[in-house]
């Protein structure tokens, strides 16, 4: 994904997440009384606000709370006019000028008559079961309070809190309920309706006490056409009719049964385990379960990057979603087949068959990736990569194809997934040119390393195309309606090019690159490093700078698609010259060391990886956390130290090859596979398999049965 304006220049180098988990704090957590007795504060679950925060947008994304259709961020309930719109609704958007559509502003169900001069105070993200909680005292009196998205009930939330009467604007004698609306209809279609409930009430006890405020909220969205008033009221009553305990009580259920599907521990690093958390509930909440899910670059988390969804959602987070989440992932992947016509009227439009995605895509699915931005100068630059990153056709087919190997079979792929690995596979098979060697070649395009534009045969492009094609056949064998393409296809793949040097082991990363200037990051800089901000665009489109994995993105991939043996002799050469510039980089970097038994040096670059969001690494973080990079820490986890391998459709073995770094004792993760449920405790000597039906596993090759509820091996 491209950056349209340079970050700034990264600080020194750190090794935890700086200001985002307190390391001496209360034992327990307050509620407000109506919601029940305190809970004890777990650092390992718990993510702390500083109490005045340089920049307030940076803690408003991580306390996001969402719940796949609605986002709020976490501002203060007071606040009456937040630096960034405070709610988000999934796959709304509106006309814009520069990156023709934008999220459509939403009405905010917050805003509460309470003094405004409060200081932020304590917060707690309780990640256990997503509730936010404040506790301050200010001029005057205190302030505690508590909200969450209902995870059972998207669309709804709730906020409960106890104020002194002091802080209170409003008439305390006229305890409501106090019904509030607001609709809000997009140009483009759709729009979004708001019911508000509000009660107070004094304290029953104590004669000027804290005043208890009670507010629900229930939006009813729509991208097709605009909900009624009515329509949200009608979604909010159940929840009035519960109340905020009862509600909490079904949160409590919901969200450990989510943590039970999917959760990551580290024992001997507590750091680590509460970034991959933090990783996990916001990406489980960017996406609804029902429908269509349109993962954004930051979720619903913020306006970075318009809300645009690009490849980082199909390399990144549906891979995530379908170990954890799998009817998430499948939602996700619904959003790429509702809008495969106009991915078919891009490609033709170019004189090619199949369907080409958009780089950027939002409500139609036509691509809306600006064309022209402004660079750190202030200076007007032309943005390319809507025209040249086609690598988003395969990497679409790919996460259908991965999800298939998740979830067990290929019913999917040959009913509603079929489109998105054929007819990608027809666009590659129309993209190539041969020359007259019979060499097929894939020219004018943009790897992942947007350093270099415009360049011929990328061999990320060309590595991807070929899998494409391949698997298109695969496909077309099994559902017998041939008519010739498969043959085709096949000889395709095995004419492209794809720069593999067997003598070295190296893929060039396209035409021509070796023999650009041979710069490495040392000889610029620590990173992550804005290159094009240091060097120059002319210089840096010159040199052997990247910007993050290419060549390096086929391994992490598709490993099955590249050849034997190159995965060190291209990390040991293109590792050196990446700048990190993107925040999907590290997390890629990390999964592949710790896979190629280097986990030390993985574990610096997983760190660097949690630092992006959760420390504000390179200043982007206020616009909302990136998925992508969310999704890479539980790949370095995961598909990197535990080195989990999804098995191909017609394989049933889970295959792993776990690989700790020091001071790391055990990786305990839970996931679905299958139709299983499965957690594993992973040690240097030994791997604890859990199951609930009887599953076959290897561990560094050696292969065993195990029957549930489960048994160590090795």
């Amino acid at each position: 994904m491209t950056s349209r304006r340079p970050g700034r220049p990264a600080p020194e180098a750190v090794t935890t997440v700086p200001g985002r988990r307190a390391t001496s704090v209360e034992p327990t957590i307050h509620l407000p009384s109506t919601l029940g007795p305190s809970r004890s504060f777990d650092p390992a679950w718990c993510l702390v606000a500083d109490p005045d925060p340089d920049d307030a947008r940076i803690t408003e994304s991580l306390f996001c709370l969402a719940d796949g259709v609605v986002g709020t961020r976490g501002v203060r309930e007071e606040d009456p006019r937040p630096a960034v719109r405070p709610v988000t609704a999934s796959c709304l958007y509106e006309p814009a000028s520069v990156v023709s559509e934008r999220p459509m502003p939403v009405p905010t169900w917050l805003a509460l008559p309470i003094a405004p001069e409060l200081p932020v105070g304590r917060r707690v993200l309780d990640l256990r079961d997503g509730l936010l909680i404040r506790d301050v005292s200010g001029p005057g009196g205190r302030l505690r309070s508590a909200r969450f998205a209902c995870a059972d009930s998207p669309g709804t939330s709730v906020f409960v809190s106890e104020v002194d009467p002091v802080l209170v604007h409003m008439d305390l004698d006229d305890p409501g309920p106090h019904v509030g609306h607001a609709e809000q209809a997009s140009p483009l279609g759709g729009g979004v309706a708001l019911a508000t409930s509000t009660t107070w009430r004094p304290s029953d006890s104590q004669p000027g006490g804290p005043v208890t405020i009670e507010r629900l909220a229930s939006y009813a969205v729509s991208a097709r056409s605009a909900p009624t008033a009515a329509a949200a009221t009608r979604l909010l009553q159940p929840s009035v009719q519960l109340g905020p305990a009862a509600l909490l009580t079904r949160q409590r259920t919901t969200w450990s049964q989510r943590w039970s599907d999917g959760d990551v521990e580290i024992v001997g690093d507590i750091d680590a385990t509460l970034a991959v958390r933090a990783s996990l509930f916001h990406l489980i909440s960017s996406a609804t379960r029902r429908g269509e899910a349109a993962i954004s670059a930051r979720g619903l988390t913020g306006p970075g990057y318009a809300g645009h969804v690009f490849w980082d959602t199909d390399a990144f987070v549906v891979p995530v979603l379908s170990a954890v989440d799998p009817r998430a992932a499948r939602a996700a992947l619904e959003y790429r087949i509702r809008r495969l016509e106009p991915a078919r009227r891009r490609a033709a439009r170019h004189g090619h068959n199949g369907a080409r995605f958009p780089w950027e895509s939002a409500s139609t699915g036509e691509d809306v990736t600006p064309k022209s931005g402004v660079d750190h100068n202030g200076r007007t630059t032309v943005i390319t990569t809507g025209d040249l990153e086609e690598h988003v056709t395969s990497v679409v087919a790919w996460s259908a194809w991965n999800y298939a190997c998740w979830h067990g079979g290929w019913g999917f792929l040959e009913g509603p997934g079929r489109p998105l690995l054929l007819e990608t596979a027809r666009y590659w098979a129309s993209r190539l040119c041969c020359d007259r060697e019979g060499v097929a070649h894939i020219d004018g395009v943009s790897g992942p390393d947007e350093y270099h534009g415009d360049v011929d045969d990328n061999a990320f492009t060309n590595l991807m195309a070929r899998w494409n094609l391949r698997r298109g056949a695969e496909l077309l064998d099994r559902i017998g309606t041939d008519g010739g393409e498969a043959a085709d296809w096949r000889a395709g793949a095995e004419a492209l090019a794809d720069q593999y040097d067997a003598r070295s082991g190296r893929y060039e990363q396209f035409a021509g690159y070796d023999a650009l200037e041979p710069l490495k990051i040392a000889d610029i800089g620590t990173p992550p490093i804005n290159a094009d901000v240091v060097l120059g665009p002319v210089r840096l489109s010159r040199s052997q700078i990247i910007k993050q994995a290419d060549v390096l993105m086929a391994h992490f991939l598709i490993p099955d698609g590249v050849a034997d043996g190159s995965l060190l002799p291209n990390l040991d050469h293109y590792l050196p010259r990446t700048a990190h510039g993107s925040s999907l980089s590290p997390g890629v970097h990390a999964t592949l060391l710790a896979r190629a038994g280097r986990p030390d040096e993985a574990l610096a670059l997983f760190r660097l990886a949690a630092s992006i969001d959760l420390g504000d690494r390179t200043g982007g973080t206020a616009e909302g956390l990136h998925m992508a990079n969310l999704g890479g820490m539980w790949h370095a986890v995961v598909r990197g130290f535990v080195g989990l391998t999804a098995p191909n459709l017609g394989d049933r073995v889970l295959a792993l090859a776990p690989h700790l770094p020091d001071g790391w004792e055990e990786i305990r993760i839970r996931f679905r596979w299958r139709r299983a449920r499965i957690a594993l405790r992973c040690r240097r000597d030994a791997v604890h398999v859990a199951c609930d039906r009887p599953i076959t596993v290897t561990i560094h090759g050696v292969r065993a049965k195990v029957e549930p509820p489960g048994r160590w091996v090795g």
